[in-house]
């Protein structure tokens, strides 16, 4: 994974949405399987797993390498499961003590929430290099290590990157029916363009040509 800086997210963010356009079928595609398979809450991590291993052999091949996307979910599936129950958890303590603090006024639950909050917060952001590192065949150590080494390398660049995600998500969630076809797949696109740069090219991007390839040049 590069290190970025807050002006790499931003080239990032923009060259995830050209790629989306460029690829839109395929990547309303993988929004809608990510949307219906993270409705249990709890899935949410094999689903966002998935989506990051679809639009990486997208991004490589220009087509779905579906056996590289079953690979990766039956090899850290469950571990998806458990990573991303971290930030839920911490997320669930912090509305607690929230709750807590609204109705008795109490400055240590106050304190509390703030941290817990910021646990939710940094155990989320951590998920996102640790799921690029688990999608390009790292073992689940090597990727978690290389997570917390790279979010607290490029400390204002995950904050960046986590607030393009939150404003994607508001955005797309004031839309509706966009959530669903829109925010898996350029999430996914987002994230692994900041951490991975812009896809490799190969003989089959000569046979996928598109209106901004000659904008790049």
């Amino acid at each position: 994974m590069r290190d970025a800086d807050t002006k790499t997210v931003y080239r990032s963010f923009v060259s995830a949405a050209r790629f989306f356009y460029e690829h839109g079928p395929r990547l309303v595609a993988v929004s809608v399987l990510w949307f219906l398979c993270s409705l249990p809450l709890v899935t949410v991590g094999p689903a966002t797993l998935g989506a990051y291993a679809a639009v990486a052999s997208l991004r490589e091949g220009h087509a779905f390498d579906r056996e590289r996307v079953v690979a990766t979910l039956k090899r850290h599936g469950v571990s998806a499961v458990l990573l991303s129950g971290v930030p839920l958890v911490f997320a669930a303590i912090a509305a607690l003590y929230a709750r807590r603090y609204l109705l008795t006024r109490s400055t240590v639950a106050l304190v509390l929430g703030v941290l817990t909050t910021y646990a939710a917060a940094y155990a989320a952001l951590v998920l996102i290099p640790t799921f690029a590192g688990l999608v390009a065949g790292e073992d689940l150590e090597t990727a978690l290590r290389a997570g917390v080494r790279w979010t607290g390398r490029n400390a204002a660049s995950s904050v960046m990157i986590g607030l393009g995600t939150v404003l994607l998500f508001a955005v797309t969630g004031a839309l509706t029916i966009a959530f669903a076809v829109v925010f898996g797949g350029m999430v996914a696109a987002f994230h692994l363009e900041a951490l991975l740069g812009p896809p490799p090219k190969s003989e089959a991007a000569e046979d996928h040509w598109s209106p901004y390839e000659s904008a790049r040049r």
